[in-house]
């Protein structure tokens, strides 16, 4: 494993609970890994504990072999050869962009010739060759980020670590930025995590994504595992939009199968894996069903009244309500123009079951 976190809690004086609580993972040489998870979860603490800028009270991180921190080891920060990028950019706005570019560059990394052909090479690498004379203000947010993606790489770090870098640009530069940096990022051979909220940022960039939650990290996987196979019920709710509905294991003709207000569910095999099934027959169960499991289907017997739509330019994502009360999503081509209040027929077409035991009180 190139970056290695074994059991790696963190903790700051007068506080109530740990920052970072146990936390193992892994990455191999050339992969890129995200960390997502609400605000507060302990994703920035761990990427500055890896950094050097935090100090685990516990565990150890290793990067190639090298024990960064551990019992009697500390690694200076500057010594751990790690690059950052941060979610402001921090140029030096009085230096050009062939300046900032070559900022971290210092003798050792060649003579003058060959510290100007890195940066040359790193303009090229992120799209903006020819733009070396230009300042700061005169680029796009976009293209400053790429700066500083650039100026993080040119000194070769053996890791790069993101911190929200797409934060402060608007949605769309985000969904195509995180396509650029994942192309760029595979084109020059690195290995890096990215800390981000934004889960479409995740999918877009991570090789491998962990989710964290109160300091612990849920689940730690291939972004496919995470969306059909989640380890946790926080992690199904988290990941995705989805809303939990009960239901029940049962037989169906000898199969077993999974009850919910809308019918049976048969690919449920997976389940009892780890439930003993003669046990988890007739339990209550909580199944989750996402926007893309509840299709619009005038002829399904079900129906299902739409108190809330939101419009997303390809489709509408509705709100919609049982009878009984339970609600669910449903995302519609927004050629289906219904009204709120009106009743529509729905229909399940789940791929993949994602259930969890009902908790009991």
């Amino acid at each position: 494993m190139f970056l290695q976190i074994d059991h790696v809690s963190i903790s700051y004086p007068r506080a109530s609970a740990p920052a970072v609580q146990s936390v193992s993972l892994t990455l191999q040489a050339g992969q890129l890994g995200v960390l997502i998870g609400p605000s507060g979860s302990g994703k920035t603490t761990l990427l500055r504990a890896i950094a050097g800028l935090e100090h685990p009270q516990s565990g150890r991180i290793l990067l190639d072999g090298q024990v960064l921190d551990g019992p009697g080891i500390r690694l200076a920060a500057e010594e751990r050869r790690i690059g950052m990028v941060f979610q402001d950019f921090a140029l030096f706005p009085h230096l050009s962009i062939d300046a900032n570019i070559g900022f971290g560059l210092r003798q050792e990394h060649g003579s003058k010739q060959q510290r100007r052909q890195r940066v040359q090479e790193m303009l090229a690498l992120v799209g903006l060759a020819g733009l070396e004379d230009k300042f700061p203000h005169q680029l796009s947010g976009g293209q400053q980020q790429r700066v500083a993606l650039a100026r993080a790489l040119a000194p070769q770090p053996r890791l790069l670590l993101l911190d929200e870098p797409f934060s402060s640009l608007d949605v769309e530069l985000r969904e195509r930025l995180a396509e650029e940096v994942r192309r760029i990022l595979k084109q020059a051979g690195i290995t890096a995590l990215m800390v981000t909220h934004d889960q479409m940022e995740a999918f877009a960039v991570g090789d491998v994504v962990g989710v964290m939650q109160q300091s612990r990290l849920e689940q730690w996987d291939e972004p496919y595992a995470l969306y059909h196979r989640p380890a946790t019920r926080f992690v199904a709710d988290f990941i995705g939009h989805g809303i939990f509905v009960p239901g029940a294991l049962v037989s169906d003709s000898g199969v077993t199968a999974m009850d919910t207000p809308l019918g049976k569910l048969h690919d449920v095999a997976h389940m009892l894996d780890t439930l003993q099934s003669e046990t988890a027959h007739g339990l209550p169960f909580d199944v989750l069903l996402r926007s893309d499991d509840i299709v619009h289907d005038d002829l399904s017997p079900f129906k299902a009244r739409i108190v809330r739509k939101s419009f997303r330019g390809a489709d509408f994502l509705y709100t919609l309500q049982l009878d009984d009360g339970i609600e669910l999503l449903s995302l519609v081509p927004s050629h289906h123009d219904h009204a709120i209040g009106e009743a529509i027929g729905i229909r399940l077409d789940v791929n993949h079951v994602v259930a969890f035991p009902r908790a009991t009180t």
